[in-house]
């Protein structure tokens, strides 16, 4: 309940999307956006654990995923992984059976409007053949830079920041201006649809975050539930899924949850109007005992059609 709780609490806010994201092999890749064509392939994608190592710099990624060729026929096919709008993903490397593969980049253009310039999707693409019933492990390293919230973005954690300005004015006390100033964050993802694209489900499947200063870096993080807080930050985990949902977060590079709380209760004792920060104080602890739940609303690592 504590994660719906703060999904309502965020209703009336402006939300921006998340920026550059990381995502899933898809099967013959090129078709629609983000959405994977679908051949009569019998590959399935078994399971995948993906390991993204949050920084205000670079976001470090390494995803492995186990791939069945359920067929007693052999397979053939391009496989892709979309690598932003902007080519913000770097270094990629892929290996299968733990050998490096020739990849190539192409761009797809999909026109959404005839009256504006069409989306381009930037992808990097290998060939993989499959013998009948063969198993066979992928692997993908690479780098991406998160976007960087700046005062013109909106988001879940800074919603309240132009209040808490307002109401400081500009004669603001130094224990408000050092919340002001710390509210710097920053925003990455993992697309998880176009894992979709193979045959069955997704038996298996993690994603999880680390940091430094551990689940005290997250301010906000959907799906809102299925997920375990570790010394190192959050992992997600899912079961027999057929993926149609992604991976957001938003962190802090600057405090944990705690830190920043003190810091916004001296801020609040030494206000006049506060509601801004009030409001702020609210949010955090919405966060801090979402995040102590561990597994979120659900209870449950199973996740089923639709996002929570």
């Amino acid at each position: 309940m504590m994660w719906k709780a703060i999904k309502f609490f965020l209703v009336l806010s402006l939300l921006t999307p998340v920026g550059p994201v990381q995502a899933d092999v898809a099967p013959d890749p090129l078709y629609k956006g983000m959405t994977p064509a679908r051949r009569e392939s019998l590959v399935q994608m078994v399971s995948q654990d993906v390991v993204i190592r949050l920084g205000s710099d670079w976001c470090r990624v390494e995803a492995d995923f186990l791939l069945h060729n359920r067929s007693l026929r052999p397979a053939a096919m391009e496989v892709g992984f979309p690598t932003g709008y902007e080519d913000e993903v770097k270094e990629l490397l892929v290996r299968r059976n733990g050998i490096t593969v020739k990849t190539r980049n192409a761009a797809e253009r999909e026109i959404l409007d005839p009256d504006k310039d069409p989306a381009t999707y930037h992808w990097t693409l290998w060939d993989m053949r499959f013998a009948p019933d063969e198993k066979s492990s992928l692997k993908v390293t690479y780098r991406v830079k998160p976007r960087k919230n700046h005062d013109y973005i909106i988001t879940p954690y800074r919603q309240f920041l132009d209040r808490i300005e307002k109401e400081a004015g500009t004669k603001r006390p130094v224990e408000v201006q050092r919340v002001i100033d710390g509210m710097i964050s920053y925003s990455t993802g993992y697309i998880m649809v176009t894992g979709a694209g193979w045959h069955d489900v997704i038996e298996k499947a993690s994603v999880t975050l680390r940091h430094p200063r551990g689940a005290g870096a997250i301010r906000w993080l959907d799906p809102p539930g299925h997920f375990f807080s570790t010394p190192e930050g959050i992992q997600w985990r899912f079961e027999y899924i057929k993926p149609d949902f992604d991976v957001s977060v938003e962190f802090s590079d600057i405090w944990t949850l705690e830190e920043e709380m003190g810091l916004v209760k001296q801020a609040i004792a030494v206000s006049d109007k506060n509601q801004g920060l009030n409001n702020h104080i609210h949010y955090l602890e919405l966060i801090k005992k979402g995040l102590a739940a561990g597994a979120g609303d659900s209870g449950s690592n199973t996740r089923n059609a639709e996002p929570p």
